[in-house]
């Protein structure tokens, strides 16, 4: 049974691979896009073997960018083998319709930063690429590392490489590639 949680429709209006195993899909709430910040989730019921299931997805990008054109984006990887959900997403075509509920934000970027050291790996730039945006918005110093398995898995590299320019540092495990996070720690200002 899902927890009680207010839920509404959304329909796919627009999905996208973004790598092999990595597929965006633009979802077009009833009641419009709520306000939220970098790094918010919804919470998503996916049906699996018959049954309703709950997901959590970042919301990807910018706020404003989602007011402005009244849909929310999120990526889901593809999971093989795994449980079910996301081969349910994957599954998904424009003009179908998920329940959503949120988005709420567990993983907020405080609105003081002085400078920041961002890392994410895989699917895990889903909340991040909207963080690095908006500090470099706001002209925050910041490193972005971006770890992946290979060149094709770096989802949103162009835009990042396009905002963040050398302050984006990618390592492809295909590459033999590792990103060393101690020296990255240490790297940093006191």
């Amino acid at each position: 049974m899902l927890p009680a949680m207010p839920w509404i429709d959304a329909v796919v209006e627009a999905t996208e691979d973004l790598s092999p195993t990595v597929r965006g899909l633009r979802l077009r709430p009833a009641d419009g896009v709520a306000n939220f910040g970098v790094g918010a989730h919804l919470r998503v019921q996916v049906h699996v073997d018959g049954r309703a299931e709950l997901r959590h997805y970042s919301l990807v990008g910018l706020p404003q960018e989602a007011r402005a054109d009244g849909a929310y984006r999120i990526a889901v990887k593809r999971a093989e083998p795994g449980r079910g959900g996301s081969r349910a997403m994957w599954a998904l075509r424009p003009g179908d319709v998920l329940r959503v509920a949120g988005p709420e934000n567990h993983f907020e970027l405080p609105a003081r930063v002085s400078q920041a050291l961002l890392v994410a790996g895989g699917i895990g730039i889903t909340p991040i690429f909207g963080m690095a945006l908006a500090l470099a918005a706001r002209r925050v110093p910041l490193r972005l590392c971006y770890a992946a398995r290979d060149d094709g898995e770096l989802v949103f590299g162009s835009r990042l490489r396009a905002a963040l320019g050398d302050r984006l540092a990618t390592f492809v495990d295909a590459r033999g590639e590792r990103l060393d996070l101690d020296a990255e720690i240490a790297a940093l200002p006191a």
